[in-house]
């Protein structure tokens, strides 16, 4: 249950950006409504576990499946004292984000489309218990996050976008270190 629960917190934000994809032909309103109602639904629901959380019990939310058995991951989503807070202000920055982002006009479909798989992203990395999980949820964002850089960025955008991504895979391939 629990699982079930955690998953759709991290993937309610891709879902909607599934949904502003298929929308055809939609207006800037229509995609800013979408998208602030897929970011609210994840910041509600990370905010229901943290109402829900018990400190001095020292548990926390978890739910695992087996994903790759022969290399053993797993499909582990979990929150406890440290990520909980983290998995709320993401949500939180997220709905956030939309709100501030309201008078964007220029490529709005796309924008919004970006944004909620970099909530996505974000979301994952904070709620993933698995290293190798972490690592993807990790690189995941990275996408959203060139994108939103390079092409809605101000200044150098295109510099400062792929420096971005090096120092970010470079700080990767440190942590593995």
């Amino acid at each position: 249950m629990e699982l079930a629960y955690l998953s759709a917190m991290v993937f309610l934000p891709a879902l909607g950006a599934v949904v502003i994809a298929l929308l055809s032909r939609p207006t800037p309103r229509t995609v800013k409504r979408v998208a602030a109602f897929f970011s609210l639904i994840p910041l509600l629901m990370a905010l229901g576990l943290f109402l829900r959380f018990d400190r001095d019990a020292g548990g926390w939310f978890q739910g695992s499946v087996a994903w790759l058995p022969s290399l053993k991951v797993n499909y582990h989503l979990g929150v406890d004292g440290l990520s909980l807070p983290m998995a709320v202000l993401t949500g939180f920055l997220g709905f956030l984000a939309v709100l501030v982002s309201w008078k964007i006009e220029l490529r709005a479909k796309e924008y919004f489309i970006w944004l909620l798989l970099l909530e996505m992203g974000i979301m994952g990395v904070f709620t993933a218990v698995d290293l190798m999980l972490f690592f993807l949820f990790w690189e995941v964002e990275l996408i959203p996050m060139y994108m939103l850089i390079s092409i809605w960025g101000s200044g150098r955008k295109e510099y400062s976008a792929i420096k971005f991504v090096v120092y970010t895979i470079f700080g990767s391939a440190l942590m593995l270190a």
